[in-house]
């Protein structure tokens, strides 16, 4: 399925266009890239996006955005860390390899640590929140409220549908 995404992405994209009775589609973690696309009420009005308090919704999110999109912001705040600072302070003149090899992976764990710090803080502004601003999604419920949620909607969406 790797290799066919968008052929899949795309037939679901086509489904939900020409779906005729109400999509109800309730995020209980993570909704991002073609999910965060396809499921839109742009492609159909009887589509309704709800999402459990807590849950993330965003193009792309946190994790990738700090690797693909914000590298450069990552370098920066590995580069000013005083960890890294102090131990390339010693790397001064000729280092031997084992100094060398012990910046490196210091370095690395330290890019991880500031990776993971940037994802935190992009996945906090793209919250669920943020989405239902944007008019992405229509409603944020507790966790223990969806199935009576999904229940109730799909009811008035169906009794809604019918009366057309």
């Amino acid at each position: 399925m790797r290799k066919l995404q968008l052929e899949y992405g795309a037939e679901i994209a086509r489904a939900v266009v020409n779906f005729e009775g109400p999509i109800l589609f309730c995020i209980v973690g993570r909704y991002h890239g073609g999910a965060y696309v396809v499921f839109s009420r742009g492609l159909n009005d009887n589509l309704r996006a709800a999402a459990v308090e807590g849950s993330y919704a965003s193009v792309i999110g946190g994790g990738p955005a700090a690797a693909v999109i914000f590298p450069r912001e990552v370098r920066a705040r590995v580069a000013a860390d005083p960890r890294i600072q102090a131990l390339r302070a010693t790397l001064k003149g000729n280092p031997t390899a084992e100094e060398r090899a012990a910046f490196d992976k210091s370095r690395r764990d330290v890019t991880i640590e500031k990776r993971a710090e940037l994802a935190r803080e992009f996945d906090a502004v793209h919250s669920v929140e943020r989405a239902k601003r944007v008019g992405s999604i229509e409603e944020i419920i507790p966790a223990h409220t969806i199935r009576p949620y999904l229940i109730d909607t799909l009811t008035a969406d169906l009794a809604r549908l019918s009366k057309k």
